[in-house]
């Protein structure tokens, strides 16, 4: 399915000696092979292979980054849509010093410009800075690496569709449903006050009106637009992200992660040690979250009311805000079937004896057996903010709506200073002003809203506006089975292992669950140890999964504005967080050989692939499987999954490995879905950017209503806390402005408070 866009050139931020030492490290991970070395990888080709993967294998396993010009380009627009330009200049610098005789002698002890030494001494290289002990060459060959993976295997499409993943829209959902009873109403057609901007004549200033501006369609936006507008009051939301409706999705990574995510589906840490996914597209997160919705644990919310000095997380208030959010989007564990990754998951962690439950989604009572949801959903199963919140808001006629607006600062009354009056942004080319008669409330995620906040300067005496972002770091372990599994089809993340989420006393510890499979991703997370050894394992992407450890982070980083002010993010894993991914890590491990895995691999750089049929010599550690032991409801078990023996004398040694080579940034892959806490709620504004209730201190009619806002990060996906704190938040605003009830209610007040 043809998908086009138009991507920066190469030479558009790199000179041609640049270009020329950029193509010699994009070779050195994704070389042309030739002879033994292309046999071997297409030999590896599984006799399960599509028909597809059989045409393409033998182009595939000789392809490599040289013999196309335009991924270089590729390479450089995601560079340019992805890194602050502190990290982009870093890395021309770098590209003309090895563009040299002198500066390749400087860095790497050889006399030849780097672009014209042999691959193997490139390789010899690169493979050394990546185990380097000063972090910034191993931070560049790290960076080089993983975005030379992901651009490869995200915009060549040969190489994706090699591994067996299909160029199409998802659907596999289809034969789990009727279409005709599946939506409970019509998809609804949005009208954006976008087109009002472009008919206004040039050079006139451009003013929009209205009671209450929400900045951000996400999570909390979502549910504080519909909470306000059912109300009476007339809402504008504001988004700085697209609008790509379910008919034009197409399934591809390529559109999906460009058009749908920040930086174009890479977001990395200034110190490049941590990989960020965060949603900017209408309906924010919701739009492109993996359908989990999980409510947080009580250790979480003492926290939150006891040490952080917001109550309201103790009181039944928050309970019932959780029901009603989940309630809204029929999130439920009844009509899940699990696809075989999940179901691996699940037999792996009974079978070692490990906690494990089915993860609520959000998806309204539909069985939702959609793989590439989180490229944007096609099935309308999955009940994010376009399907229920922006919608509820829309059909009331008081809310309207903006997308691909970017808002530079909150405005604020000048004679207070104090009081926010409305927002400047940029729309179609155009500098808009929005004026909010009553309220403004930041809603753009963890990310997005402090960077809103910092760039206005009345704002610049709260000094923790931007601190204590936390992001769940998160790591995967691979393994490959004797038999398909095709991870990027069904439902994607419905299981979970609870194993590891008491490691520590104080619950900062990690869930285990399955990603989202796609095959840039699953590129980026893969072992690195050859060349030829990563493109056979992409050849068996459809016989493998990836468990993700996603850890509770104690320790938060920040977020600030760059020099071109976007938001970047500093954040490094700290060692107490550390030890917590690494019991996860050991765990994910046991789930695997429990499930039968053929090789399990972290992302730990030096410790290599564990094969337990190479050390069991084939014989399984129990001859046959009982069914009523092992199977756990609308779970898919295969008779082959036989267990391997954790007391194995080999994998126990292997297993040290793993714990002993730790977590470190730089050293493992870690990479976050989640981000939380960058304006968080507390009790004084010596610790958090607000107040109790939400309120930005010492302002007035300015509130944070998204995950920034929560205390410190939750332990499960943040999208539940986030609605329900959003309500909240949106409640206070609405009893501040007289508006308790709904349109059309009668009756005593209803039973809600603000606490």
């Amino acid at each position: 399915m043809p998908y086009s866009k138009q991507l920066i050139k190469a030479s558009d931020i790199f000179s041609d000696s640049q270009k020329a030492t950029l193509s010699a490290v994009t070779d050195v991970f994704v070389p042309h092979l030739e002879g033994e070395d292309a046999a071997r990888v297409i030999a590896s080709l599984p006799t399960t292979a599509s028909d597809r993967q059989r045409e393409l294998v033998a182009a595939f396993a000789k392809d490599g980054f040289i013999d196309h010009p335009y991924l270089v380009d590729a390479w450089a627009h995601q560079a340019r849509a992805s890194l602050s330009i502190t990290t982009l200049n870093q890395i021309s610098l770098l590209l003309t010093v090895l563009s040299t005789r002198a500066g390749t002698f400087a860095l790497t002890g050889r006399l030849t410009a780097f672009p014209n030494l042999p691959r193997k001494d490139r390789e010899a290289i690169m493979y050394g800075w990546l185990s380097s002990p000063i972090t910034l060459i191993q931070k560049a060959a790290a960076g080089f690496k993983g975005l030379s993976l992901i651009t490869y295997y995200r915009f060549h499409q040969p190489a994706w569709e090699a591994t067996g993943y299909a160029d199409s829209q998802a659907d596999d959902w289809q034969p789990h449903s009727e279409q005709s009873k599946d939506l409970d109403r019509p998809r609804y057609e949005y009208e954006f006050e976008n087109d009002k901007v472009v008919t206004q004549p040039a050079g006139t200033d451009v003013v929009i009106d209205t009671d209450v501006l929400i900045i951000g369609s996400g999570s909390g936006g979502g549910v504080a637009a519909q909470y306000l507008a059912q109300r009476g009051l007339r809402v504008l939301v504001v988004d700085k992200g697209g609008y790509l409706r379910q008919k034009d999705v197409l399934g591809r990574e390529d559109q999906g992660y460009g058009e749908m995510y920040e930086g174009e589906g890479l977001l990395p840490t200034e110190d490049g040690s941590l990989n960020v996914l965060a949603g900017s597209t209408f309906g924010g997160g919701t739009t492109v979250n993996w359908s989990a919705s999980l409510k947080p644990r009580h250790y979480a919310r003492e926290l939150w009311a006891k040490k952080h000095g917001v109550p309201y997380y103790r009181t039944p208030y928050f309970g019932e805000d959780l029901n009603a959010v989940c309630k809204r989007m029929g999130c439920s564990t009844h009509a899940i079937k699990h696809n075989l990754a999940n179901s691996l998951l699940a037999l792996g962690a009974q079978r070692s004896g490990q906690p494990v439950e089915a993860v609520p989604q959000n998806s309204g009572g539909h069985v939702h057996y959609c793989g590439k949801c989180q490229l944007g959903c096609v099935s309308g199963h999955k009940q994010g903010g376009v399907v229920t919140w922006l919608r509820d808001a829309a059909e009331t006629g008081n809310a309207a709506f903006m997308i691909n607006t970017e808002v530079e600062r909150i405005l604020f009354d000048p004679k207070d200073k104090r009081t926010a009056i409305g927002a400047l942004a940029t729309c179609e080319g155009r500098k808009v002003t929005i004026k909010a008669n009553k309220h403004v409330i930041v809603s753009g995620g963890s990310i997005s809203t402090p960077a809103v906040l910092l760039r206005s300067p009345e704002l610049k005496y709260n000094k923790q506006i931007g601190r204590n972002l936390h992001l769940h770091p998160t790591t995967v372990v691979t393994g490959w089975y004797d038999f398909p599994i095709k991870p990027w089809e069904g439902s994607l993340l419905t299981m979970v292992s609870n194993a590891a989420e008491l490691v520590d006393a104080e619950g900062w510890g990690c869930k285990i669950e399955v990603i989202a499979s796609s095959p840039s991703i699953q590129a980026a997370f893969s072992t690195f140890q050859s060349p030829e050894a990563h493109k056979t394992a992409m050849l068996n992407y459809a016989h493998s999964f990836n468990l993700i450890i996603i850890t509770r982070d104690r320790d938060p980083g920040n977020v600030f504005v760059d020099s071109e002010g976007k938001a970047r993010m500093n954040y490094t894993i700290s060692k107490h967080d550390q030890a917590s991914m690494i019991q996860g890590i050991l765990r994910a491990c046991d789930i695997h050989m429990m499930a039968g895995a053929k090789s399990i691999a972290t992302v730990q750089h030096g410790v290599p692939i564990f094969e337990p049929g190479v050390y069991q010599h084939g014989k399984p550690a129990v001859e046959s499987i009982l069914p009523e032991t092992t199977t756990i409801p609308s779970t898919a078990t295969p008779t082959s999954a036989l267990p391997r023996n954790l007391s194995d004398e080999h994998y126990v040694a292997w297993r040290q490995k793993v714990e002993k080579a730790g977590a470190r940034p730089h050293w493992t892959t870690i990479g976050s879905a989640h981000q939380m806490g960058s304006c968080a709620m507390g009790g004084t504004p010596a610790t958090s950017a607000c107040d109790p209730e939400g309120r930005v201190w010492g302002t007035k009619n300015l509130s944070v209503a998204d995950s920034a806002a929560l205390p410190s990060a939750t332990g499960v996906n943040p999208m539940i806390s986030t609605m329900a704190t959003a309500r909240y938040v949106a409640r206070n605003v609405a009893k501040d402005l007289g508006v308790e009830r709904p349109l059309g209610t009668v009756g005593p007040a209803l039973k809600e408070s603000r606490l």
